[in-house]
């Protein structure tokens, strides 16, 4: 049985060694103690104990701030990454059955720029009112011709009427335009 008043060796060595404040000077190669009771504890261990208490409380305010700076980049990617995307495609309903003699009317928007769809650099799409919502124009001297009108990137002010040969290809309607005629300029 313990008694009331029983105080632990350890936990009063513990004690002197996390509060007494050892200051300490250096004559030689000998440490005297300047102040402070007997030494239960050798001042290096008193030292160290004030500087690490220092040392560990910076660096866990150093790991928190890390912590939250890493929270807060990853926010900022993640709202970065939904900004990038594009809307989706405009395509609705069925597609157009392949033809060789076809024309199709709609405004000429660019594919990539707007639904990141038609390859890695712009091309020319017509949004057209019906089914199925686009037809990607395949790649001619006519489609280099509406990229003159339209510019290079087209932004859907300009609406042509489009004949030429329609196919299908991974789930998109593509024409290969023989002849066009620009319809109206918004």
């Amino acid at each position: 049985m313990r008694k009331a008043n029983y105080e632990s060796p350890r936990l009063s060595f513990l004690w002197a060694c996390l509060t007494k404040s050892w200051c300490t000077q250096r004559r030689g190669a000998t440490i005297t103690v300047v102040r402070g009771d007997a030494p239960r504890c050798s001042p290096f261990d008193a030292f160290m104990n004030v500087r690490s208490k220092r040392l560990i409380g910076i660096g866990v305010l150093i790991l928190l701030v890390a912590i939250a700076a890493g929270a807060g980049l990853d926010r900022w990617r993640a709202a970065k990454a939904e900004q990038k995307q594009p809307p989706p495609l405009p395509q609705f309903g069925s597609l157009l059955p392949s033809g060789d003699d076809v024309e199709v009317s709609g405004k000429a928007m660019c594919g990539f720029c707007y639904w990141g769809e038609g390859g890695k650099s712009c091309n020319v799409v017509l949004k057209i009112a019906a089914e199925p919502g686009v037809v990607f124009l395949s790649p001619n001297e006519k489609v280099n011709e509406i990229e003159k009108i339209t510019g290079k990137c087209a932004n859907g002010k300009v609406e042509i009427k489009a004949r030429g040969i329609i196919s299908q290809y991974d789930g998109h309607n593509y024409l290969f335009v023989r002849s066009f005629e620009k319809m109206a300029a918004n």
